[in-house]
């Protein structure tokens, strides 16, 4: 009896921190920033560690403690996927790794130090892990963990109809809100979301989200869900009149009356509201977004045409069309619609962020780059019409993890949804209560929707949007479960059951140490990021150049961070300059913090090779140890090198870093003896950055300086002339 109530309290307990973390969520700005992110993670790994003590029972007859998990069709997803995660970060030999990625062994060939480094064609006998930098790729084994431990908890939660029926409501509400916030804060000329000024998307309803598409997003799923909703209710009211037939006791049909009054009004508020999500959908002007809720509602229409039962269910979709409809019109949708004469424009845009993302694919075909190792690969291939953005998404959520999982990662992938799919129709087709019927749908429908609306666009990187897919796909992973079991609904669910000895003692401590370690490494980064900030956080204002010992800190609670190292450098560098313009160090000190500076920044380029600015500083300051008896030996080769890594990764986006080394390859050339190879070598590389630096930037001013520059060490028109994208008379005449 008392454990029974423990049973009960913990379960509550679980089921109250995720209803607060799911509505939680979308308010902070989707969950988008670290602190947000943080709570999300940290409440949904203490609700799974309270289900994790539930589910260990005891068997009556034997006595024997057994550990019991709910069998989803998720399951096999969230494994496998979690798997391959672990794989991509566990380091292999030099011999696997070059039959598996080539190109991964070539950069992480560039992270190691440059002056004990020679580039070699053969194995450097070193084991290096799959993706180049496995910092993104633990973040994202957390991000997957708390996902996937969401949805398993949750459908293990929702074990009856009221909570369901309690969980779709308050999604509904938070939709509903969120509608009406966005609302209010675009059209009263506010353009606030809490104490965040928006910058963009003035004109747009965004909710509580920066991005109109991720808001639209939302919309989507809380759309999707109230038409189901609806339309269980529908049905449920109907199925039960038809049994209670018309030979009834007054009191009866007095009381069937008022209860069918009762669900009639549901029924309505939920279309009502389903009417408001879509105005809300309408006006984020999302196009993408419109266009997947409309094929999502295609879908779910059709499943219930596909049942007899559910036919006339259509109607109540029908009816939430109309009703957002005439609603729209009232208030007016020019600007929305005028928004798809410009859909060319967008489509062929996000068409070159797809292609380049291909062309990444195409260098890491088998196992991929690292999930989450996007936006530091891709400027190496970025086009030139990008020039000067920092791209941290390619707007397709397909073609990112086909670039960043390979081959393998999306097979896995499609096996994992296909499974779940195959499981949740099947299970579907069984079902004859309208409830379970219309409600287990909404799965279905809100996938159809993620899917076509993640050829466009990047919802699924919002962990909001994550947690919000998670939470209707348990509802109606639940709903189908849904049966009558001792005069209450209940969800009838099959467990897999293990005695806790071997196979039952390891999964438990596997899911016992996943969800520590997922927590304790939350809690690092966050306490780092406190201390130093490098993941993108608009909503406040941060310093961007924390003090030296905050960076230290920041190490301190998270050193596979190369953002931090490279912080540091700069901060010992500014540091370095400031001692010098005020004549504070002497000679040996200087030295002392131009080797701390190279430490900081190895470790940044042995952690994160993909950045083309850190091997460039690096370089710089090997080329600065001039007083250093090995200089011509050790220090010159390596600053070479790490100017040659640097071009390499460099790519088409910035014409001041291709500006930046053809100045280093001007002065190395002055250091070498014009008659020879070294020298020809030396300045076809300055006059190619140089070259390239103009191509991507074509104002005047940016020829002159390069001009001007090259004049300094060479004061001849024909080396001047030689560094020019275009033969310019005027700008040769000038130089005396």
């Amino acid at each position: 009896m008392v454990q029974g109530l423990k049973t009960s309290r913990l379960e509550k307990a679980a089921f109250t921190l995720y209803l607060i973390i799911l509505v939680l969520s979308p308010l902070l700005f989707g969950a988008v920033h670290t602190y947000a992110h943080t709570i999300m993670c940290l409440g949904v790994l203490t609700a799974g560690l309270l289900l994790v003590k539930k589910n260990i029972i005891k068997e009556a007859k034997a006595g024997v403690y057994q550990f019991q998990l709910p069998d989803t069709g998720a399951n096999f997803a969230f494994c496998i996927l979690l798997i391959f995660l672990f794989v991509q970060i566990i380091p292999l030999p030099d011999s696997v790794l070059q039959l598996l990625s080539p190109e991964a062994v070539a950069v992480k060939q560039k992270s190691l130090p440059a002056p004990a480094f020679r580039i070699t064609e053969g194995p450097t006998g070193q084991w290096f892990a799959l993706s180049p930098y496995c910092y993104p790729v633990r973040m994202s084994i957390i991000r997957w963990s708390v996902y996937g431990l969401f949805f398993l908890v949750l459908t293990q939660l929702l074990n009856s109809r009221k909570r369901i029926e309690l969980t779709t409501s308050l999604v509904l509400i938070t939709g509903c809100f969120e509608v009406l916030y966005g609302l209010a804060q675009t059209y009263s000329g506010s353009n606030h979301i809490w104490w965040f000024k928006k910058a963009s998307y003035l004109h747009d309803v965004t909710g509580t989200y920066i991005n109109r598409n991720h808001f639209a997003g939302l919309m989507e799923m809380c759309l999707l869900l109230a038409a189901a909703y609806a339309a269980a209710l529908s049905a449920g009211y109907k199925k039960r009149n038809m049994i209670s037939g018309y030979k009834s006791s007054l009191r009866a049909r007095v009381s069937r009356h008022l209860s069918g009054e009762q669900r009639l009004n549901k029924r309505a508020l939920i279309v009502f509201s389903g009417a408001i999500m879509g105005i809300g959908l309408i006006f984020s002007a999302s196009r993408a977004g419109i266009i997947s809720a409309a094929a999502a509602l295609l879908c779910l229409s059709l499943l219930f045409i596909f049942r007899k039962r559910c036919r006339r269910q259509g109607f109540v979709i029908l009816s939430l069309f109309l009703i957002t409809s005439v609603y729209a019109l009232c208030i007016g949708v020019d600007y929305p619609v005028g928004r798809f004469k410009y859909i060319d424009t967008t489509l062929a845009g996000r068409a070159r962020l797809a292609q380049k993302t291909m062309d990444m694919f195409q260098d890491y075909r088998s196992a991929g780059i690292g999930v989450g190792n996007f936006q530091h690969a891709y400027p190496k291939y970025q086009a030139a019409e990008d020039k000067n953005l920092f791209i941290r998404h390619a707007h397709n959520d397909w073609a990112q993890f086909l670039a960043e999982a390979g081959i393998a990662g999306f097979c896995l992938l499609l096996a994992g949804i296909s499974y779940y799919v195959y499981q949740i129709i099947k299970l579907w087709k069984t079902r004859t209560d309208p409830f379970a019927i219309c409600l287990g749908g909404a799965p279905l429908a809100v996938m159809t929707a993620m899917a076509i609306h993640s050829y466009f666009d990047f919802n699924l990187h919002i962990p909001a949007n994550c947690l919000m897919l998670g939470a209707v796909m348990a509802i109606g992973h639940s709903a189908l479960h849904l049966k009558r079991h001792r005069g209450r609904d209940k969800t009838l669910y099959r467990y897999r059951t293990m005695p806790i000895k071997y196979k039952g003692l390891l999964a438990l401590l596997l899911i016992l140490m996943l969800i520590i370690w997922d927590g304790a490494w939350t809690v690092r980064h966050f306490m780092a990021e406190a201390y130093c900030n490098t993941v993108t956080n608009s909503t406040i204002n941060r310093d961007q150049d924390p003090p030296l010992e905050e960076i230290k800190k920041a190490i301190a609670w998270d050193k596979w961070n190369a953002g931090y190292w490279h912080k540091l450098a700069r901060e010992l560098i500014r540091i370095r300059n400031a001692n010098l313009v005020n004549m504070e160090a002497d000679d040996e000190n200087r030295h002392k913090r131009r080797m701390d500076i190279i430490k900081a920044l190895e470790e940044a380029v042995r952690l994160n090779p993909f950045r083309a600015e850190y091997h460039l500083r690096l370089g710089l300051e090997y080329a600065w140890l001039r007083q250093d008896p090995d200089y011509h030996q050790k220090w010159m080769p390596a600053a070479d090198i790490s100017m040659q890594r640097a071009a390499y990764f460099a790519g088409e986006n910035n014409p001041h870093l291709h500006i930046r080394l053809g100045n280093y390859w001007v002065i190395r050339s002055r250091t070498i003896h014009t008659a020879g190879s070294e020298w020809e070598t030396a300045w076809s590389k300055a006059c190619r950055h140089y070259k390239k630096a103009q191509s991507l930037e074509t104002r005047k001013t940016l020829a002159d300086k390069i001009a001007r520059y090259v004049w300094n060490y060479y004061p001849d028109k024909a080396f001047v002339r030689d560094v020019l994208l275009v033969d310019n008379r005027i700008l040769l005449e000038k130089m005396k």
